[in-house]
């Protein structure tokens, strides 16, 4: 049989300044092609309809295309796909162009992880409620939101850059004249879809606000909430039922009550009793990982195998830059109150010589906890919990004008029971995961246990994987000897050549996945 033939738009021009490169990705709706935009030089991504998609099923098709790019090229927000132009060209071929994206999605970033902690993937929603908060404000909603619209892409430093994609099924909330989807075919992702929107109800910006719910509570527990066999089994539990705790979904996740309180209420069967707007849902989300109200003084990061988290973070959308922190309760400390009212220099003239002194051993014992981590080799990317330090001494009478003894320096607080172990492998190179936590990306190295997980009791069961050998798993325990693990090569069976394929369109580039639905 002959080849396959040849893609007619590889080498055109489309638009006049559109220089189509290679094919990116295909569906049943168009194709995806990556482009050279002149004069200028800029690597594009060209969104082209299928001349034969639209046809006597869909009359209003190309309608609902120039809907999405008129819309989607008026947001400007970061974390929005940024689209530069579109047109018909001469022989009606439909195109969109776009920004060139590198990254994967979110639904491939979960599928890859299993879940993610709760700090990435508060992370990442409310950067979805930013571009999403400025949508609703141009008086349009997406309705299609899901993790496969999600793009992830490196920006700086920062590895979880969103970008929110296709604004295919976008609805101008204002407008008053006919929805273009309404023309007797079902659109929509059944997994993410809310009630109003699945029962043909008006809708509005709260439905892609439990479309957000949906998404969170996949990002922290692997898992879709609603799963049946067949779409509408799907579509009537979103009507219908509450959905299980994300615990009774997977019993291995750490998650806030606050933040699972954020899920619960995006995810409302009622729009009047589901959070208003996405500004409401970003307020929610900083609130729930903020700081207590009982501020404290001075904080000090160790190493939490319970939470796994990027290491890099970004000028535009930083993991602490809007005061996330993890989970884990504070342990008690010796004298621990709140830090507005425990002065390290008190401010009475009586006492004020023992304060100071207290002040200089309440420092020393912090410099002492600091120097203590600092020397244990902690993973950089092991999520940091907080533990804060805080060191008070009761006042001296003020009336009091007597000599009175030198006080004692307070005593500092137990250094946290931090046990580390070592691992190599033979060769050297393997990466190192416990419960689809990455505990170290190349042996040979140190890993930290802390608290619970340090404890000599407690077994934890390591993967120990390097690209052309077996995956090997270990069982160990915090302080046992360094484990060493000869890994196997994997064997090839030597087989027959395969016959040879028909020649195939050009590579798709790294940039982008099948399941995007640009």
């Amino acid at each position: 049989m002959g080849g396959a033939a040849p893609d007619s738009l590889i080498g055109r021009v489309i638009g006049g300044r559109f220089k189509i490169t290679a094919l990116i990705a295909r569906g049943g709706m168009g194709r995806v092609y990556r482009a050279e935009q002149s004069p200028l030089g800029r690597m594009c991504a060209v969104k082209v309809l299928n001349p034969s998609y639209a046809g006597e099923q869909d009359p209003e098709f190309h309608k609902r295309f120039f809907l999405e790019a008129s819309i989607a090229s008026k947001l400007t927000h970061p974390n929005t796909v940024t689209v530069f132009d579109y047109g018909r060209a001469d022989d009606d071929v439909y195109y969109m162009a776009m920004e060139y994206l590198e990254g994967h999605t979110l639904h491939r970033a979960i599928r890859d992880a299993g879940y993610l902690p709760e700090d990435r993937a508060v992370h990442i929603a409310r950067q979805i409620c930013r571009s999403l908060r400025e949508a609703h404000a141009h008086g349009v909603i997406h309705r299609d939101l899901k993790p496969a619209n999600i793009f992830l892409v490196e920006h700086g430093d920062e590895t979880d850059f969103v970008k929110v994609l296709d604004f295919g099924l976008v609805k101008n909330v204002a407008d008053t004249g006919e929805d273009l989807t309404q023309t007797g075919m079902f659109m929509g992702s059944p997994k993410y879809m809310s009630p109003e929107q699945i029962r043909g109800d008006r809708v509005d910006g709260r439905t892609d606000v439990y479309a957000l719910g949906i998404i969170l509570y996949e990002m922290l527990t692997g898992k879709v909430p609603f799963d049946r066999a067949t779409s509408v089994n799907i579509l009537m539990a979103h009507v219908h039922e509450e959905p299980p705790p994300l615990r009774e979904t997977n019993p291995l996740i750490q998650v806030s009550a606050a933040v699972e309180e954020v899920v619960t209420r995006c995810m409302a069967k009622d729009p009047a009793r589901r959070l208003g707007s996405m500004g409401e849902a970003l307020e929610a989300l900083k609130a729930a990982g903020a700081p207590s109200a009982t501020g404290t003084i001075g904080t000090i990061a160790i190493a939490d195998r319970s939470s796994a988290a990027p290491s890099g973070s970004g000028s535009r959308a930083s993991f602490m830059s809007d005061g996330m922190r993890s989970s884990a309760p504070r342990p008690a400390l010796p004298n621990d109150i709140p830090a507005a009212s425990a002065p390290l220099v008190s401010q009475s003239s009586g006492g004020s010589k023992g304060m100071l002194v207290a002040a200089i051993a309440g420092g020393l014992a912090v410099a002492a906890v600091i120097g203590y981590v600092a020397v244990r080799p902690v993973k950089p990317a092991a999520q940091a919990s907080v533990m804060s330090v805080v060191t008070s001494a009761p006042p001296a009478p003020a009336a009091s004008l007597a000599p009175v003894a030198a006080p004692q320096p307070s005593v500092a607080p137990a250094a946290p029971n931090v046990v580390t172990l070592r691992v190599a492998t033979e060769p050297d190179g393997a990466s190192v995961k416990e419960d689809s936590v990455e505990l170290c990306a190349s042996t040979p190295c140190e890993i930290a246990y802390k608290g619970a997980d340090a404890e000599p009791g407690r077994d934890h069961k390591l993967t120990l994987a390097r690209q052309g050998y077996r995956v090997e798993t270990r069982n160990v325990r915090a302080g046992d000897a360094p484990l060493v693990v000869k890994l196997s090569p994997v064997v090839r069976a030597n087989v027959a050549a395969p016959a040879p394929r028909p020649a195939e369109p050009q590579a798709v580039p790294t940039g982008y996945k099948p399941d995007i639905p640009y």
